[in-house]
């Protein structure tokens, strides 16, 4: 069978895979760096970069005669500024830097709210790329004044491997300046911001093979001139969303679980209306050009942060201990509400998660947890409730009634956050494939490269492949 070479970038680490629907291999696995310079948070891109080549170099190593594509996925909104020498202008950001802080409230003095959500139909977070590109024009106005291109992550990362520029549609919508309807950069939202249009290029659909890798990079990682590049669905969760192993024609909802949780429903259009923005939902692209109808939510981040605080200070617990740990508490009183601004930004040795989430406590009248096991417990706890209400507003919005929830990446792992999920939500819970990002990437390489006919069909192969657990609703001790 053909291979496909898959890069899949986390917040926290990203690796390479050599394979294909049925299996495959990692061949680097590396950090995903972020470095703090003075006030400012960047990613490490070139670092980065490196270890992709590393990972694709191995993979070729390995299959010389098999390897078809190369396909790239990351996190959403992050990206890249170009000059006209097609040069990268500065490190970019990471999401989290705290430039955006005040960024949002300055936009809607220039462009109401309303009529933002009203043009893009997505989610408000002071990380999407319109609050970045608007800082920047803010403090650094000389730096976009350079700029060329605009470039997402996986853009940049493509652009480099084949000399391509593109804009990749799944990505794109992230960015809170696309117009779904017409699946096109909004010039005239741009234009109200004060952004250099000229910087926006063309969007391309998922599964578009951008060209073979400029032979420059082929001689470097010893590939053949053949192998080329494809724009997955480039947005992380898009990819994911692809790999969910859905019975055709069945409604189902999907929840990709990792340092973010996205729960939502696949929609042939967008839904923009006073619904969607009053449950401030949001709406992103699929790899077939759909719609993602979704909800954002802070997931495993705050037990991440708070295990990186117990590892540090007191003691390296493992996941599954923290999990035990979990179960022996039973349920707690409190109500954690992972949206709550106290646990956006990274924790430090002055501001630890744990503390974060007894100050939240008390701020609602909760006596403040004391026990590791209690805070873990009520942080399960409180994302299945979070999942609960925003299923509830999905059927609200689209009234139709769902009663299966399909989980998918690193969380779905985590079977006392399934078992709460089914009890909290009443539905059952498909868990599985862990893997989902990485197989939805070469899912859609799969597509391009004629091997399998549609999405649906190679949805079908995974559920065959994969290990998908079911959970079903009862009391959780």
């Amino acid at each position: 069978m053909k291979k496909y070479i898959a890069v899949d970038l986390g917040a926290s680490n990203g690796r390479v895979i050599v394979g294909n629907l049925e299996g495959f291999e990692v061949t680097n696995r590396f950090p995903t760096w972020n470095i703090r310079l003075g006030d400012s948070v960047h990613w490490d891109i070139l670092a980065i970069f490196n270890e992709i080549k590393k990972g694709i170099k191995e993979a070729v190593r390995l299959y010389p005669e098999d390897v078809v594509s190369i396909g790239i996925d990351t996190w959403g909104v992050d990206h890249g500024l170009l000059d006209r020498s097609g040069s990268l202008i500065g490190n970019p950001y990471m999401y989290r830097d705290s430039r955006t802080d005040t960024a949002m409230d300055e936009v809607f003095k220039v462009v109401p709210k309303q009529e933002i959500y009203d043009r893009t139909g997505i989610q408000f977070a002071q990380f999407n790329t319109l609050y970045q590109l608007w800082a920047m024009k803010r403090d650094s106005p000389e730096l976009m004044a350079a700029a060329d291109r605009y470039l997402s992550i996986p853009d940049l990362l493509s652009y480099w491997l084949t000399g391509v520029m593109k804009n990749e549609y799944s990505h794109a919508t992230t960015t809170q300046l696309v117009n779904p309807r017409e699946r096109a950069w909004d010039y005239e939202l741009i234009g109200k911001l004060g952004l250099p249009e000229k910087i926006f290029g063309e969007i391309v659909p998922s599964g578009t093979v951008l060209g073979p890798l400029a032979p420059h990079v082929a001689e470097e990682l010893g590939a053949p001139a053949s192998l080329s590049v494809v724009a997955v669905g480039s947005h992380d969760t898009a990819s994911a969303v692809a790999a969910v192993p859905v019975e055709p024609g069945k409604e189902s909802l999907f929840l990709s679980s990792g340092t973010w949780s996205l729960l939502g429903v696949e929609s042939e259009e967008p839904v923009i209306d006073e619904k969607t923005f009053g449950y401030d939902l949001t709406n992103e692209g699929t790899v077939t050009g759909n719609t993602r109808l979704l909800k954002n939510i802070m997931g495993m981040w705050i037990l991440q942060e708070s295990k990186r605080y117990w590892d540090e200070h007191e003691k390296k617990y493992s996941w599954d201990e923290l999990s035990d740990m979990a179960r022996d508490f039973g349920p707690v009183e409190w109500h954690l509400d992972p949206n709550d601004d106290l646990f956006f930004a990274p924790s430090s040795i002055d501001d630890p998660m744990p503390t974060r989430i007894r100050k939240f406590c008390a701020k609602n009248g909760w006596t403040e947890p004391e026990s590791i096991g209690e805070i873990v417990r009520g942080i399960f706890q409180g994302l299945a409730e979070t999942y609960a209400g925003t299923i509830d507003a999905l059927e609200d919005i689209t009234g139709k009634k769902y009663e299966d929830l399909f989980i998918v990446g690193g969380g779905c792992q985590e079977t006392l956050l399934c078992e709460l999920t089914a009890e909290i939500s009443g539905r059952a819970v498909h868990a599985g494939p862990v893997e989902a990002t990485a197989l939805g990437n070469i899912l859609v390489q799969s597509l391009a490269s004629g091997e399998v006919a549609s999405i649906q069909e190679g949805r079908m192969v995974l559920k065959k492949t994969q290990k998908i657990l079911e959970y079903t609703p009862q009391p959780v001790g």
